[in-house]
């Protein structure tokens, strides 16, 4: 049974008397097209649910991060942007008009939590409205739980926020490609997120959590803004669409949903450990659960190498057996949450493969970390 956004507000409850947390968006820059691409949209619409489904404390700190860096990743040039933020017969709306990346910014970092209904219904609706007149190509991302319901979050058919997305569509002259991303991971939500990409043909669907790295987002908005990517991709050899070309790549076959660095690898960002010890600190452990889970579950079929690496401080036998124990851990702390033992394999490199020259802080720190490979 799908739930309300009443139900969703209880369920948060519990955290409600502690301090709202702060989540510092990805520190993304605007997609620049790359050699025989360019920007084909003609208006962007963003429409961000602020409403009651959206757990205050645990997911809105996250989306509005990540509406941040959406803003922040998006190309420049000589198209119309807008956004929708809504909640209830609540809306925080910044009007469709040329592309204003500093107005945008302001818009996204006031976003305020709306709490009641999600009529995601009357905001496509309302979307289709500033449409009205125009033409061309244009693209909408909704970011949202997927539960949507009448402005006092009653439950409603969601065949009504499907027509609403059509008749937009049908209203426009030209091709409208919708794009969710989904906030949680309720099924039901996910399942409606999907086919709301589907109405018009072109659109996209995604989870937030694969949303986490600058990489990751900005092969999102290439796909929004430069034409529908996975055509320029495959044309460009990307053959796992990851956003890093074929010839770049140095880690193909990630699967789908995976965020990747420059280089095309599936690292585990921010999974830091303590000096000499392998124990997964806390915020690691919710990045494991929030990014890596998720994709594993999407992707059933695909078997990993969980390689961990040290930098080059300590003798040689003595940073392989930490590399080891660290990849130990992350491959006991993903069957421990559902992932099937048999997919995971656990592999040290100790500091023999460094991405960067161990000679300062930064360069250190990018030689820690665990990598993902899928096994073939």
């Amino acid at each position: 049974m799908r739930r309300t956004a009443a139900v969703s507000i209880v369920s948060c409850v519990f955290v409600l008397a502690c301090a709202t947390p702060v989540v510092k968006p990805v520190d993304v820059q605007p997609v620049v097209p790359g050699s025989g691409e360019s920007v084909v949209v003609d208006q962007s619409i963003l429409i961000v649910d602020s409403s009651g489904s959206i757990c205050r404390t645990e997911q809105f700190p996250g989306e509005k991060a990540l509406t941040q860096s959406l803003v922040s990743s998006m190309p420049a040039g000589k198209y119309e942007a807008g956004a929708i933020a809504f909640g209830g017969v609540k809306r925080e709306k910044h009007p469709l008009a040329a592309l204003n990346r500093a107005g945008l910014s302001s818009w996204a970092g006031d976003l305020k939590y709306l709490s009641e209904g999600t009529p995601l219904d009357q905001v496509l609706g309302e979307a289709g409205a500033s449409l009205k007149g125009k033409s061309d190509h244009a693209a909408i991302t909704v970011i949202s739980d997927g539960e949507p319901t009448d402005v006092v979050g009653r439950e409603v058919p969601e065949q009504r926020s499907l027509d609403a997305a059509a008749a937009l569509a049908k209203a426009y002259q030209g091709k409208v490609c919708i794009h969710t991303i989904q906030i949680g991971t309720d099924p039901g939500g996910a399942a409606f997120l999907q086919k709301l990409a589907k109405v018009t043909g072109c659109g996209s669907h995604r989870a937030a959590s694969s949303l986490a790295t600058a990489a990751a987002i900005q092969s999102f908005q290439r796909e929004v803004y430069l034409g529908g990517a996975p055509v320029a991709r495959a044309a460009e050899g990307d053959a796992d669409g990851d956003g890093v070309l074929d010839s770049k790549d140095q880690c193909p076959g990630t699967p789908s949903g995976a965020p990747v660095d420059s280089r095309g690898c599936w690292v585990i960002q921010g999974l830091n450990f303590a000096t000499n010890s392998a124990e997964i600190e806390p915020a690691a452990a919710a990045r494991l659960t929030a990014e890596v889970v998720p994709v594993l579950q999407k992707n059933p079929d695909v078997r990993i190498e969980i390689d961990g690496h040290t930098d080059s401080r300590g003798n040689d036998a003595y940073n392989q057996k930490l590399s080891e124990r660290r990849a130990e851990s992350v491959r006991a702390y993903l069957a421990a949450h559902g992932i099937e033992g048999s997919r995971l394999t656990a592999r040290g490199f100790g500091e023999t493969r460094p991405i960067a020259p161990n000679d300062t802080p930064e360069n250190l720190r990018k030689n820690r970390r665990t990598e993902l490979t899928p096994i073939h």
